[in-house]
């Protein structure tokens, strides 16, 4: 077996062993080379950082990296890790990140991060190996939402200039990689931005992608919660995409926000944990021996 990264390595590949690794997973997930380049580009994939292993030229495990700058920290996001079922069981992961740290070093990375499902023992197991802690515990939800009574009073529109400064002033909680202001900017023409405005002054906001009905961010700004503001958003993305919406990665702690999407709907379906490891600076690290 060989571990190198994947900038030679064609999507048709990486996408066949992407769709053998998730075919049994906890949540089966089968994806088009289209829908995988997709992904790639929404996580901002960069192959040269991300890592595979190959048997026999076959791509039998993968790691693929998104890469940004957050916060003048230059941060690496684990968009999926997977390892085709006749290989598992051999520590293929932690050795596909001994084998990549060292590059990452040299880019001077800052931090790591990824998200696992809480079931996934195995994998909790092999991060927490590679030096990874649980940050914190995010809930996805799903559901046919309704939405009985809104707001007369507020003028819904959409926008396409973020000020980020302001919409961050309405958060309780801050946002994972697929759902930063960071990924947001680079998706802006698959996504739909909608204000709800009161007197013309922004009171709430929300994105998502009509494509999938997603949404990745909604807000109401704190003077004006409980006044439906939160519900005439999702009355209008239901308008323009239908009501089976999902959202994932909502960070436990918000109460307020669980209590509103299981008002209108939604279900729990899934929880995961945001798992971080921050890099040392200093010489690169041999990897070990394969």
């Amino acid at each position: 077996m060989k571990i190198k990264t994947l900038e030679r390595t064609s999507k048709k590949e990486i996408v066949k062993a992407f769709n053998e690794s998730f075919a049994d997973y906890f949540t089966p997930l089968q994806l088009s080379e289209q829908q995988l380049i997709s992904k790639m580009a929404a996580d901002k994939t960069e192959l040269s950082l991300s890592v595979g292993v190959f048997d026999s030229e076959k791509l039998v495990g993968f790691i693929l990296h998104g890469f940004d700058v957050v916060d003048n920290l230059k941060v690496i996001y684990n968009a999926g890790t997977g390892v085709i079922p006749d290989k598992r069981g051999a520590g293929l992961t932690k050795r596909m990140y001994q084998y990549i740290l060292p590059h990452l070093q040299e880019r001077e990375v800052d931090l790591l991060q990824l998200e696992a499902i809480t079931q996934n023992i195995q994998a909790i197991r092999s991060y927490e190996k590679s030096g990874f802690k649980i940050d914190r515990k995010v809930l996805c939800y799903k559901g046919e939402v309704k939405v009985l009574s809104t707001n007369p009073n507020l003028d819904v529109r959409r926008f396409q200039d973020y000020n980020w400064d302001l919409l961050q002033s309405f958060w309780d909680i801050q946002p994972t990689w697929q759902n930063s202001k960071n990924v947001l900017d680079a998706m802006k023409s698959d996504t739909i931005a909608l204000g709800a405005y009161l007197d013309n002054q922004l009171v709430g906001y929300a994105i998502f992608s009509p494509d999938n009905k997603r949404i990745h961010q909604i807000a109401v700004h704190e003077k004006y919660r409980n006044q439906k503001i939160g519900t005439c958003l999702i009355g209008e993305i239901i308008e323009s995409c239908g009501n089976n919406l999902f959202i994932i990665n909502v960070d436990e702690g918000s109460k307020s926000t669980h209590g509103f999407l299981e008002k209108i709907g939604f279900e729990n379906f899934l929880d995961q944990f945001e798992m971080k490891l921050s890099i040392k600076k200093g010489p690169a690290t041999k990897p070990t021996p394969f």
